[in-house]
């Protein structure tokens, strides 16, 4: 209910204030980044407890999942930077 009355504050402020729509898109931006790594990070950092039974490397995981975090985060500054020169040309 909050996140519908959220949208409407958000499209009304945004509409009126030219400015603000920039510091709206950034702080819905790092809610998303905060509910992601509230739910992720712990799990990152311990883990289910059962990796040295099915013989899961502990520092290859972590590898891996810094890898997966920096892809992302290279993917993201790709799209900041190019966002004016990306175009879908989806024709159906």
């Amino acid at each position: 209910m909050m996140a519908y009355i959220g949208m409407l504050i958000g499209t009304a402020v945004g509409q009126y204030a030219n400015n603000i729509t920039l510091w709206i898109f950034t702080v819905t931006a790092d809610m998303f980044l905060y509910v992601a790594l509230v739910d992720m990070l712990p799990e990152m950092l311990h883990g289910d407890g059962d990796n040295e039974e099915h013989g899961y490397c502990l520092v290859g995981q972590f590898i891996l999942q810094n890898l997966g975090l920096l892809l992302g985060f290279a993917i993201m500054l790709v799209i900041a930077v190019y966002e004016d020169n990306i175009v879908l040309n989806i024709q159906l």
